[in-house]
């Protein structure tokens, strides 16, 4: 699953969704330009450049933060950059 592009297989009820996974997210979203939703799985390392780059994307109109112990002063830096580019978020944790 870290080779590179690949799909995940997902079931919902009785089918089967097969759901993109890209390397990058300039890459996701050049291919998936009504995506407006960022759902950040990134850890608290790295959780701050990458919700950074997404809102950089002006499709993206809501990003969700899972990581815990993200440095008080860069959740601050993303709720002021968030509420700059009228992004909602959610978290992070």
């Amino acid at each position: 699953p870290f080779s590179g592009n690949h799909y995940v297989k997902f079931y919902w009820g009785t089918e089967e969704i097969l759901m993109p996974v890209y390397t990058t997210t300039k890459e996701a979203v050049t291919k998936h330009s009504n995506v407006s939703v960022f759902i950040n799985f990134a850890s608290f390392r790295s959780v701050y450049e990458t919700s950074t780059e997404a809102m950089s994307y002006p499709s993206i109109k809501t990003l969700g933060i899972i990581a815990e112990g993200v440095p008080e002063q860069q959740t601050r830096e993303l709720i002021k950059t968030a509420e700059a580019k009228g992004v909602g978020m959610v978290g992070p944790a």
